[in-house]
């Protein structure tokens, strides 16, 4: 009786210890921290235009926004921060793609090595995040700023995870376009007017747009009337919020 209690005890703790290896949880991709055993809540897309470096402020404004994103967030949604670079005259790869992976706070303490997660939750996601604003709000001013390309790349490159329930985009930028497709230095608030249409139906879109000095005369009410015309027109706009410089 002795010898059966104790197999059925190592029996059960065998198939414990299966179960905990082979749980969803445990299914996640090494590179990216997506787990595609479940759900994905939201995607969110980032542009960020580094065709003007950042001020102190709006270098503030942005991490504050991206750390609420990270708080708010749910385990497995996934995050993707593009940049407007002239080299690609478009979207740049993306910087960072990568999915929240569990915090020490999400975890059993009876089935996961805390001290393990939370290492993998700082050197995976939380550090990644803050090398690529750092790097970001320090670039250098660039001759093109290909907005609407950027935006148009989102669709045809197929940037969207399809698994999300949620896609949101927001685009920090001044909103100068000037690219080929169209320039707002030329033709002012008309330059949008005349973009072609683009498929962002499920996409919920938000600009922070950032207030320039040396830009304030193109930086008007018409030009904002454009964009969120042109916004509402392709995509689920949802607004756009100034940034002081």
């Amino acid at each position: 009786m002795i010898f059966a209690f104790g197999a059925a005890i190592l029996i059960a703790l065998a198939a414990f210890v299966l179960k905990v290896i082979n749980s969803p949880e445990k299914d996640y991709d090494r590179v990216t921290l997506c787990n595609e055993s479940l759900p994905r809540y939201s995607h969110h897309l980032l542009i960020i235009d580094v065709s003007d470096a950042l001020s102190a402020h709006q270098e503030h404004f942005l991490r504050t926004h991206i750390s609420d994103l990270l708080q708010s967030a749910r385990v497995n949604d996934r995050f993707s921060i593009f940049v407007l670079d002239e080299r690609y005259n478009g979207l740049s790869d993306p910087v960072i793609d990568l999915c929240k992976p569990n915090s020490a706070d999400d975890v059993d303490m009876l089935t996961s090595n805390r001290v393990f997660v939370e290492q993998l939750y700082r050197d995976r996601f939380e550090r990644p995040l803050e090398r690529t604003i750092a790097s970001v709000v320090a670039s250098g001013e660039q001759k093109q700023s290909p907005i609407f390309e950027a935006l148009s790349d989102i669709a045809a490159l197929r940037r969207i995870d399809q698994r999300a329930g949620d896609i949101s985009l927001t685009i920090v930028s001044d909103m100068i376009q000037n690219s080929r497709a169209g320039s707002v230095f030329s033709a002012g608030a008309e330059a949008i007017d005349n973009l072609p249409m683009i498929d962002l139906r499920r996409v919920k879109t938000k600009v922070f747009w950032l207030d320039r000095e040396k830009y304030k005369r193109f930086q008007t009410s018409d030009l904002a009337s454009s964009w969120e015309d042109y916004l509402a027109s392709v995509s689920r706009f949802e607004q756009i919020e100034r940034v002081r410089n």
